[in-house]
């Protein structure tokens, strides 16, 4: 089951990566939980959302106003139906130019060998500079209507 869970984040990873949510979709099972521990002051977006559709329509709100210059999976700990991650990445945010350079964890609950949780914890300092430094009130989620 280690492998099996092992290969579903690498994949999941590679995916996100590419910034190709429609093949990073196919893991996810409709079910699937995903939780930001961010304060919403920070972030609007934060917080948890139920169900691969917001999930994924969390995402698509922010993954395309990023450039992904480096995203490292640094450590990968599996046991039988978890999974913790380590990636430290630098963002830049395409329409201003400024970067976040930082890293968070994810933990990951798997059921029946499918991912059906995941919870990140972010460098909050990375994250809060990035937000002041775009003179937003509560994070990226309104550049996307700008």
């Amino acid at each position: 089951m280690s492998e099996a869970i092992s290969s579903i984040l690498e994949d999941f990873y590679d995916a996100w990566r590419a910034q190709d949510l429609d093949w990073l979709a196919t893991y996810l099972p409709s079910d699937f939980s995903h939780t930001m521990h961010i304060p919403h002051a920070i972030y609007t977006d934060a917080g948890a959302v139920h169900g691969k559709a917001q999930a994924l329509e969390r995402w698509r709100r922010y993954v395309p106003q990023c450039e992904f210059l480096r995203y490292d999976l640094s450590v990968l700990l599996v046991g039988k139906d978890i999974a913790a991650a380590e990636i430290s990445f630098i963002y830049r945010h395409r329409k201003t130019g400024v970067t976040l350079e930082t890293t968070k964890a994810n933990f990951w609950t798997f059921e029946a060998g499918w991912p059906i949780q995941m919870t990140e914890y972010y460098d909050l300092s990375g994250v809060a500079a990035l937000t002041r430094s775009l003179g937003l009130y509560g994070g990226l989620r309104q550049t996307a209507t700008t």
